[in-house]
């Protein structure tokens, strides 16, 4: 079914929504898109401690999937037993799960928990990145399914124990992390 899906997605090819496609999953190949808004949140005093949050989750996104999982589960990627024009440049390490959805559910999903002021463009965000890994042939729909859930996962993990969290980088700072939540 995995296959059957990545072909369908394939017979949306079109110029445009391969630039576009292109172009935001390579926003994610390190994390750029969510670092800035991260980078974001913390210049601001107000929404200082959700940017620590949501750069928790990121690190830890980066430690469970390409730390422990992608080494241990080592599944190929779809164009190397499918061969396809890859629209992007050949990605490094194994495909499951995803890691750009992982991380990308992660931030996004702090900053949902977080109630922020447009929590759903960030899902939106989210949903296309996890999407654009798709259309660019480079994960299968159960690497991005299950990179979505971990990144949930760690979001929800992340925001249930905030309070602990600022708890520990209060010892570690002067004043901690100023929190309006």
């Amino acid at each position: 079914m995995d296959l059957s899906i990545l072909q369908w997605i394939q017979t949306w090819a079109h110029p445009l929504l391969d630039g576009f496609f292109s172009v935001f999953t390579t926003l994610g190949n390190h994390g750029e898109l969510w670092l800035i808004i991260i980078a974001v949140l913390l210049y601001r005093k107000k929404t200082r401690l959700v940017g620590v949050l949501a750069l928790i989750a990121l690190l830890l996104e980066l430690l469970i999937v390409s730390g422990i999982l992608k080494p241990i589960i080592m599944r190929p990627r779809p164009f190397t037993v499918y061969p396809i024009d890859l629209i992007v440049g050949i990605p490094s390490g194994s495909s499951f799960p995803s890691g750009h959805a992982a991380s990308s559910f992660a931030v996004a999903g702090v900053l949902f928990f977080a109630k922020m002021r447009h929590r759903w463009i960030y899902i939106a965000m989210a949903t296309i990145m996890a999407f654009s890994r798709l259309y660019v042939f480079v994960h299968y729909p159960s690497d991005v399914l299950v990179g979505s859930l971990i990144g949930v996962a760690i979001a929800w993990c992340v925001w249930h124990y905030r309070k602990s969290i600022e708890r520990v980088l209060l010892r570690f700072t002067k004043t901690g992390v100023n929190s309006q939540i």
